[in-house]
């Protein structure tokens, strides 16, 4: 294995991942002193680099099983990590927030602002200003372009870099012993110099995220000790966990200097208390369901939570009334899940997930085309109270897939605000519609550009060749058809010599 193969996997295994440089505001409240990594500016892989860089490994990624396509939680990670970015002096990255189902305490980030949280880390942080504490110390390594420089400060390909980011990021996302371990396992070897040189720089990477980190917390207005209460009780609870804490702890290396630099810049500040947010709640009982992936892990889950409820009231017997409602629906008892649901909207939480859950669910236990119909109208009534929600938008465009109303579906795809055009989905959802309506030219068109912003450009070509070939369009369509695949043909043939170099 070659010098720079196993300083990248180094990198990869500390997780090196997204973040913003902190505002002013939170700057004047808290004073940075960061350690002298340089500057953003010094690193050579440029930041379109490294977004093309994350793209091609986030199809990897998304091709991994542990991948979490659910609307709900990405929705909520998206909101939750935009509001810290938007506190942050940062124009650099589209960062995107996804969850990996995993039970240990992790997350990760790939060059380009790409960010992962594992389910493990959603359900045990004990307040939302834990979990925005650990996506923002995330969100502060992309930031600071801690990848972008630990690259380039190394010679080789980007092949070989793609390779083994990957590689690496695979291992530690394992978790416990075979986990973590593993990552670093990769990463030893002869030349145990290059590794400690390695080991000490992303240590002074891990000192600058803390820093940036809890004042982006601060700015963003949630509770700056929630990063500092976070990392301090897995610190004191190692021992006792066997598949959680090593993950995240052998990635992020917590060092009793980091926990009292933590600490005095925490006190520092004033007192900021931030009250959770209904959706905090209820995105955690759903992680905890969709973490599992059996009836028995569904039902292991349901009863739980059945028990919980019978102590449980207010906001909190709601909470779980929505978590039975998902489990029974992952078990495919429709009546029961729209029952629950029912009464998860007892307390009057404003919350576009009960609106979602309540209006599937309801569809779904639907006896009659009227009911169905109805349940329509309620998924378009709240898709209007929360009008840019792209899971609302998807929720309201299944019901008219499934109810074979294909034309108006593409009609409100192609003139609504949710959904943008850029988005994977947007064109997923498309190409299913044109599909059922025999198009087949715009089917493998928006197949193809599907492919081509998830990064996957070889499929992508191969999708745009089928849409010219069958040659059922309008001219505007076989004309656009045309352009993109030579597009993106010069485009793929630029990858296959930057993969050779």
């Amino acid at each position: 294995m070659s010098r720079f193969l196993k300083s990248v996997i180094a990198i990869a295994s500390s997780l090196i991942t997204a973040a913003v440089p902190v505002s002013a505001s939170a700057a004047s409240a808290l004073d940075l002193n960061l350690p002298s990594l340089g500057s953003t500016a010094d690193a050579g892989l440029s930041p379109q680099d490294e977004y093309r860089l994350g793209t091609q490994l986030m199809a990897q990624v998304r091709a991994d099983p542990t991948y979490l396509a659910d609307p709900e939680i990405m929705d909520y990670l998206g909101r939750l990590g935009y509001q810290l970015v938007s506190h942050a002096r940062s124009s650099t990255y589209n960062f995107f927030f996804f969850p990996i189902r995993d039970d240990t305490l992790n997350a990760f980030a790939l060059p380009g602002g790409y960010i992962a949280v594992h389910t493990g880390t959603i359900i045990a942080a004990q307040s939302e200003s834990e979990l925005a504490g650990v996506m923002a110390h995330e969100v502060s390594h992309v930031a600071q372009r801690h990848i972008a420089r630990m690259i380039e400060g190394q010679s080789g390909n980007l092949a070989l870099t793609l390779g083994s980011i990957l590689l690496a990021i695979l291992a530690a996302r394992a978790g416990g012993s075979s986990g973590g371990h593993a990552a670093a396992a990769i990463a030893m070897g002869s030349q145990a110099a290059m590794i400690q040189s390695q080991l000490n720089y992303s240590q002074n990477a891990e000192r600058e995220a803390d820093r940036m980190g809890i004042a982006t917390l601060y700015a963003a207005g949630f509770d700056p000790h929630g990063m500092e209460d976070f990392f301090s009780r897995l610190q004191a609870s190692n021992r006792f966990y066997r598949s959680a804490a090593p993950a995240y702890l052998s990635t992020h290396p917590l060092t009793a200097e980091r926990m009292a630099d933590m600490e005095n810049r925490t006190r520092q500040l004033p007192v900021q208390r931030h009250q959770d947010s209904p959706d905090f709640g209820l995105i955690q009982v759903r992680a905890r369901v969709l973490q599992e992936t059996s009836w028995d892990g569904w039902n292991k889950v349901k009863r739980e939570f059945t028990r919980d409820l019978a102590a449980a009231s207010g906001t909190r017997a709601c909470t779980l009334s929505y978590g039975i409602s998902v489990a029974e629906g992952m078990l495919k008892n429709t009546d029961a899940a729209y029952r629950a649901a029912q009464d998860s909207m007892k307390c009057g939480i404003r919350s576009a997930i009960l609106d979602r859950n309540l209006t599937r669910t309801a569809f779904d236990a639907a006896k009659t085309q009227k009911a169905k119909l109805d349940a329509l109208a309620a998924a378009k009534a709240a898709l209007s109270r929360y009008p840019l929600s792209a899971m609302m938008a998807e929720n309201y465009v299944d019901l008219l897939y499934s109810l074979g109303r294909h034309q108006e579906l593409i009609n409100f795809l192609r003139n609504g605000t949710a959904l943008s055009d850029t988005s994977s989905d947007y064109h997923a959802l498309l190409a299913r519609s044109y599909e059922a309506l025999g198009k087949k030219s715009l089917q493998y068109m928006h197949t193809g550009e599907m492919y081509a912003q998830l990064g996957a450009t070889e499929a992508a070509v191969y999708q745009y060749s089928l849409a010219q070939k069958a040659n059922d369009g309008d001219f505007y369509t076989m004309s656009e058809i045309d352009a993109r695949l030579r597009d993106l043909r010069r485009q793929y043939d630029d990858e296959k010599k930057a993969a050779e170099r």
